[in-house]
């Protein structure tokens, strides 16, 4: 079997369905985080955990805009806290946060390499003409012609 750029999607989708459950089992299971030992604060794996399901995700969906996977592993991350307080454990503040945390780390390189691609293709632009020329966010000809009708006016 050859190594292909579609196995290796295939497999970290499968780690990351992996490391969802897992997650879930001990976000919602009947353990308590002082039962695991860890040698850091609760907060801490939180963060580490959200660092490691955005970056799985990331890799994951190559066709998905980084910044769709962002807005979805913080919603995730808000729900699992919401899911905690349904099964009776304390949903907490400082662990949204942390996974928040978790996310902007996962998701900063992610962005600096973007705004470096976008100092060397167009250095003079501002965000809102880098926004209009983007090509994923193209309009309908007749839509455009309108559009620049009015600016026109």
């Amino acid at each position: 079997m050859r190594l292909t750029p579609h196995l290796v999607m295939t497999a970290l989708r499968r780690g990351g369905v992996l490391a969802a459950v897992a997650a879930a089992v001990a976000l919602a299971g009947p353990f308590r985080y002082a039962d695991l030992n860890l040698p850091f604060p609760d907060t801490v794996a939180h963060a580490i955990l959200a660092y490691t399901l955005t970056v799985l995700a990331l890799a994951a969906f190559p066709r998905s805009r980084s910044a769709d996977v962002v807005r979805y592993a913080l919603g995730v991350a808000i729900a699992s806290e919401m899911a905690q307080a349904l099964v009776g454990r304390e949903m907490s503040l400082p662990d949204v946060i942390a996974d928040a945390a978790g996310v902007a780390a996962a998701y900063a390189p992610v962005a600096i390499g973007r705004l470096r691609e976008l100092t060397r293709t167009h250095p003079h632009l501002t965000f809102a003409e880098l926004r209009r020329i983007d090509p994923r966010r193209a309009r309908p000809a007749r839509q455009v012609l309108v559009l620049e009708r009015i600016v026109e006016a």
